[in-house]
């Protein structure tokens, strides 16, 4: 049977199961919206999967009770496939925290036991999966983390042609300035896979992020250049925290125009804010960002050399 699209459903349920375990932590954390969220996301999912739809695999990662209890009776075992989080990390212990070449070599491990994870599901029902015709979408949570982080690592690994399609409407965000936005897109940059999403918030603001389609995103130390305007602009985490510019801009400053990259790696994320200036203008801004090259040998030390899964089901 050949599959010819791919739901890449990552951290189902995680509020649910907390709010399940633990409401006291909900409450103290102010969490109830990311509660909220998930359950109309749940439902949203439900509704779409297919239930007699040989041509989709569904690929969850993580969230063994939501996959036991929901996914697999509505989908089926040959249609759902699941990858543990636990049971595919590296064998070794994690290596320290200030060690970012090792730490950086783990979790391609941990990609790459996750590819070959669904490459023996794919082998074990018989499967087809074309990576040059076959499409996907990205489901689940966070949007600016886990879900961008662990899909663009499995189409990589998959070595798909076409960019999964990042489904907002889908998926939980972390960052609490998204509740209410009122509109957003996804503009791809030309010449790469990395995608900037915009969105007009709740009070006139704008925020944007990019984000990596077909690259191992949070080892993606591509830089991303950008000119911004700090008398109308910032750069912040998912939390809210301004990380640029350094100095506060006062009210008697003369306005410029300064170059800021970024690379989509960051683990908090990073968005670009604006005001006191329309969508369209927001909009190019964002649009004329332009994508450089890694540095020489940033993947040297990654393990098994460059990651290029393949035998991904017969054709």
């Amino acid at each position: 049977m050949k599959i010819e699209r791919l739901i890449l459903l990552i951290h189902p349920a995680g509020w649910q199961e907390l709010a399940r375990r633990n409401p006291q932590v909900i409450r103290e954390d102010n969490s109830g919206l990311f509660v909220a969220r998930e359950k109309k996301c749940i439902d949203r999912w439900l509704a779409k999967l297919p239930r007699a739809e040989p041509s989709t695999l569904l690929i969850q990662h993580c969230g063994d009770r939501f996959y036991e209890e929901t996914i697999k009776p509505r989908l089926g075992e040959r249609n759902a496939c699941l990858t543990s989080g636990e049971a595919l990390l590296p064998s070794r212990p994690q290596p320290d925290r200030n060690d970012e070449r090792a730490r950086a070599a783990y979790q391609h491990e941990f990609h790459v036991n996750i590819v070959r994870h669904i490459q023996k599901h794919i082998d074990r029902f018989g499967l087809a999966l074309d990576p040059q015709t076959a499409t996907s979408e990205i489901w689940g949570g966070s949007f600016e983390g886990c879900a961008p982080g662990y899909a663009g690592a499995i189409a990589h690994g998959l070595a798909l042609r076409k960019p999964p399609k990042m489904r907002f409407e889908m998926t939980i965000y972390d960052s609490r300035f998204l509740y209410g936005a009122r509109r957003w897109e996804a503009i791809p940059l030309n010449g790469s896979d990395i995608e900037a999403w915009l969105f007009e918030l709740h009070d006139g603001s704008y925020a944007a992020i990019y984000q990596a389609r077909l690259s191992e995103q949070w080892l993606d130390k591509r830089p991303i250049c950008v000119r911004l305007n700090p008398a109308r602009m910032f750069v912040c985490t998912k939390c809210g925290y301004t990380i640029w510019p350094l100095r506060h801009f006062e009210k008697d400053d003369q306005e410029c125009w300064l170059p800021y990259a970024l690379t989509t790696g960051w683990i908090y994320g990073q968005w670009i804010r604006a005001w006191r200036m329309d969508y369209q203008e927001f909009r190019d801004i964002v649009a004329s960002a332009t994508v450089g090259n890694p540095p020489e040998g940033f993947r040297d030390y990654l393990f098994g050399g460059e990651f290029q899964a393949t035998g991904a089901g017969s054709q």
